[in-house]
């Protein structure tokens, strides 16, 4: 099996947790839907249109945290549109006739202490979608824009390669992030530091809605290093990393 390999990059993120209302918690990496959406922009398919096309059963995922993690509450004001102005052009051409109100949210975003954020992607599925996206990284093009988590974190897109999948190296730990199913394989005698994130896997369409269909745990380390397992089996190696399969 062949996987395409290529880098995330930017300065700041925030991947929305689903639990939270009033402020905006953030996952530590991107989501397995965060990941669908990244592919197909660089597709170009529109939006709510690829969950069948990208399903866990057509499109296998893996991601690894590349660069320390770290997460500061910001509080951002957000411009009240939907009483008097109607829409936030609306409330652009009434600027002047009256003060824009605005209320208060705060926000975590995701930052890396030591450089830019870094998230190394890995993906395989059928051929035809294999296939362009494999001509789109190459080339370095992308239909439309590529950001970590909301449009004002725009994201570069940095193209590793295509590479073999090879069996596991038992001499490493897991540099990709872990699924709950293999929890129980971890060695916590050593001294890392281990984040659970409970995240949105997949979505389906429920008539003109977006559903979050399965929500899945995952673990990774926030200082980027690897995670030592007791046993490899459903481990793959990727160009000297042993990674797992997002399931």
């Amino acid at each position: 099996m062949k996987v395409l390999v290529f880098d995330l990059t930017g300065e700041f993120a925030h991947f929305r947790a689903i639990y939270t209302n009033s402020s905006s918690i953030s996952y530590g990496f991107p989501p397995r839907t965060t990941l669908m959406g990244i592919v197909a922009a660089i597709l170009g398919y529109e939006r709510d249109s690829y969950y069948d096309i990208l399903s866990p059963e057509k499109a296998l995922f893996s991601v690894s945290v590349l660069s320390p993690v770290r997460k500061f509450m910001q509080t951002i004001n957000y411009v009240k549109t939907k009483e008097g102005f109607g829409s936030f052009k609306n409330a652009v051409n009434t600027y002047l006739k009256r003060k824009l109100e605005t209320y208060p949210n705060p926000i975590e975003l995701i930052f890396s202490p030591d450089s830019v954020l870094r998230y190394r992607i890995y993906f395989h599925s059928k051929e035809e979608v294999y296939d362009k996206l494999k001509d789109r990284l190459e080339n370095g093009k992308s239909f439309f824009s590529i950001y970590l988590g909301i449009t004002e974190f725009l994201a570069d897109v940095e193209y590793v390669e295509e590479l073999e999948v090879k069996p596991p190296m038992k001499d490493k730990g897991i540099r990709s992030v872990i699924p709950e199913a293999y929890f129980d394989r971890i060695d916590f005698s050593k001294n890392l530091s281990l984040i659970i994130e409970n995240m949105p896997f997949h979505f389906e369409m429920e008539g003109n809605y977006r559903k979050v269909k399965k929500v899945k745990r995952f673990i990774y380390e926030r200082d980027a290093r690897e995670i030592p397992l007791r046993n490899y089996e459903g481990v793959i190696s990727v160009n000297g990393e042993n990674i797992i399969w997002m399931e």
